[in-house]
């Protein structure tokens, strides 16, 4: 049975080259079981291999991947994998502590996927420090995007330790899963639908006149593609990657998002682009005009366990040449807000139009070859994934933390994606090796610029819950006696890069 991918996902195909191999990874972190013995990850590695029920989209294999920027490529389904090369086994020198599973995730990254294969791997480490093993698993861009990705992995996983027999990766069915046939439409069904087709192109019409108009308006911070500075993010890429990794308790950023007025997505943009004007302030090469980023949206509802890609986006303004943070931060919350409120009230069909309509000028560009040559549609990538808030087990050992590795491309030589998972943030910094000296300090930066914003935010929300208790104090107890006052510090605990 064949499938046609669909524009979207065969867009990814369409890009895939030895300098930008288009596929996104998911690093876990899990500590052994208390009665695991010295054998769990030998008898582990087996039982996967073992493991030969294959679900969708896991089973797919592209029919002629040498043709597929000629021709519209197709799925098909494959049963007789080679579960070596699929599940692969490795050990650091011991301990292994950070930094050498951060070599070793970046040289994984870097290697390009055989398309002839159905495209997923899954390599297990072990030899981590604090008595723990991780998993790599990594799947081309075209087969899934950030949240299904998740929630794979969580269909895979339970939220008992005592539960030792939860399916492998591969094995973990979707509600409704399987590949579904394009159906023939005929003329008839062309002609019906022909006034839902108009109406939606007149919505996207409206959405970009929206957009339009709200970037003239220089207090809404509303950008259009390519009105962007060219940054040394923004030039070609080499095939060799960097990766690094930041950790911080949800709680912390939920409660800036809060005292801000602003969402947790403008604090994760706004951590960024503190980041990214410190690292680029320090090379010497920080824009004049201010950085922009590329979101993406997800178009998934709550109940889509499929896979493929679903997904909008919006440009935001980083404001990267405003000194102060909060005044950084107010500006990004502006530009999100007001690049939020083209898409709102438009249908899905419509705004996925809208987004291809939007990024249209990306797509000439990577056809004619000029990405990275030319003005970027936007300067990088920011991404946030909602994960599990549950801790989660994999055959007793428990899941410590999740980190997103994404892809990069030309004009496009850094990506940061977030995932949230049981009261913590986690970053993953993805960048060309060639491009980003250091990268790693972007991860501690980060750090900084969450720091900046609690010595701005906290004490002032701590002087007004002071001022509070005062009133309150002063109606209940007798005169003159007075409320005390306090204040509070923020941690400053974060993980380091690797």
């Amino acid at each position: 049975m064949n499938e046609r991918v669909n524009a979207s996902d065969a867009s990814w195909l369409m890009m895939e080259s030895r300098e930008r191999p288009m596929h996104v990874a998911t690093l876990l972190i899990y500590t052994l079981p208390t009665n695991a013995g010295d054998n769990y990850m030998h008898d582990l590695v087996a039982a996967l291999r073992d493991s030969t029920d294959f679900a969708d989209p896991f089973n797919r294999r592209l029919q002629n991947p040498a043709l597929r920027v000629l021709s519209p490529p197709t799925w098909i389904r494959d049963y007789d994998l080679d579960m070596e090369f699929h599940v692969r086994h490795h050990a650091l020198p011991r301990p292994g502590g950070e930094r050498e599973l951060g070599m070793l995730i970046s040289r994984l990254h870097s290697n390009p996927m055989d398309l002839a294969r159905p495209l997923w791997e899954y390599h297990v480490i072990e030899n981590l420090q604090d008595n723990s093993f991780a998993v790599y698993f990594k799947m081309h861009h075209s087969m899934v995007d950030g949240i299904a990705g998740i929630r794979m992995l969580q269909r895979s996983m339970s939220t008992s330790p005592e539960d030792v027999d939860t399916p492998a990766l591969w094995s973990a069915h979707a509600p409704s899963a399987g590949m579904k046939l394009k159906p023939h439409r005929s003329v008839f069904h062309t002609l019906r639908s022909l006034p839902g087709t108009v109406a939606s192109f007149a919505n996207v019409g409206r959405g970009l006149v929206k957009l339009l108009r709200a970037s003239q308006q220089a207090d809404d911070h509303v950008v259009l593609p390519f009105q962007t500075p060219v940054s040394i993010l923004n030039h070609r890429i080499q095939g060799q990657r960097r990766f690094a990794t930041q950790l911080y308790q949800f709680d912390r950023i939920k409660r800036l998002s809060k005292l801000a007025e602003c969402t947790v997505n403008d604090i994760i943009l706004a951590l960024c682009a503190g980041a990214l004007r410190t690292f680029l302030k320090e090379l010497g090469a920080l824009p004049g005009r201010p950085l922009t980023a590329g979101i993406p949206v997800s178009l998934r509802t709550a109940d889509d366990q499929g896979a493929g890609s679903a997904v909008s986006f919006i440009i935001a303004d980083l404001a990267t040449n405003v000194a102060d943070p909060m005044r950084r931060l107010q500006a990004i919350a502006t530009s999100t807000r007001g690049a939020k409120a083209v898409l709102q009230g438009l249908p899905r069909d419509s705004i996925e139009k809208f987004s291809m309509a939007l990024m249209t000028p990306y797509g000439l560009q990577m056809i004619a070859g000029l990405e990275g040559r030319t003005r970027p549609v936007f300067n990088v990538t920011v991404s946030n994934v909602p994960g599990p808030q549950e801790p989660l087990y994999f055959r007793g050992a428990r899941l410590e933390a999740m980190y997103p590795v994404s892809a990069v491309t030309h004009g496009q030589a850094l990506n940061i994606t977030c995932y949230s998972y049981a009261g913590t943030m986690t970053f993953g910094f993805s960048g060309c090796r060639d491009t980003l000296p250091h990268m790693q300090k972007l991860a501690i930066y980060t750090g900084q610029a969450l720091e900046e914003l609690e010595a701005i935010y906290l004490p002032r929300a701590n002087r007004t819950a002071a001022a509070s208790g005062a009133k309150k104090t002063a109606a209940t107890r007798p005169r003159p006696k007075a409320a005390s006052s306090g204040s509070g510090t923020a941690s400053s605990t974060h993980k380091k890069a690797n």
